[in-house]
């Protein structure tokens, strides 16, 4: 299947790269469900927090995005109180074939206002272990 070449391929560049914000990869032997753990930034709300995320890709992919979405709860305004992420990259209508993993989960933190840091650093201690 086309699609599993292009996770696997996939799977090894974020392999190669060795992000020290996030790690990602299948869960036990199924290509098409990864488990990924993004690390807060520093400086943001979400310093020393450890997040999980839940990545299940389609069988068309890389023509159609992954579904992807947040284990731990996180107060941040591109994702909703199911954990669901929305991001142009991860809709139909917006998706790109030459969208990567390693480019969707380098997407954390878009606005600085003091209450949005307020209620996400308040969020982030109750549900990921922050600060």
């Amino acid at each position: 299947m086309y699609s599993a070449k292009v996770i696997s391929l996939q799977l090894k560049e974020v392999e190669r790269k060795n992000s020290p914000c996030f790690s990602t990869g299948p869960v036990g032997e199924d290509l098409y469900h990864w488990e990924a753990i993004i690390t807060g930034p520093k400086g943001s709300p979400y310093e020393n927090a450890v997040f999980k995320l839940d990545i299940h890709f389609p069988l068309d992919y890389p023509f159609a995005p992954p579904r992807v979405m947040f284990k731990t709860k996180v107060y941040h305004p591109n994702v909703n109180t199911y954990g669901n992420i929305f991001l142009k990259m991860l809709n139909p209508a917006h998706f790109r074939t030459n969208n990567s993993i390693n480019d969707g989960l380098t997407v954390i933190y878009v606005e600085d206002r003091a209450a949005f840091e307020t209620t996400a650093l308040a969020w982030t201690v109750e549900h990921a272990g922050g600060p």
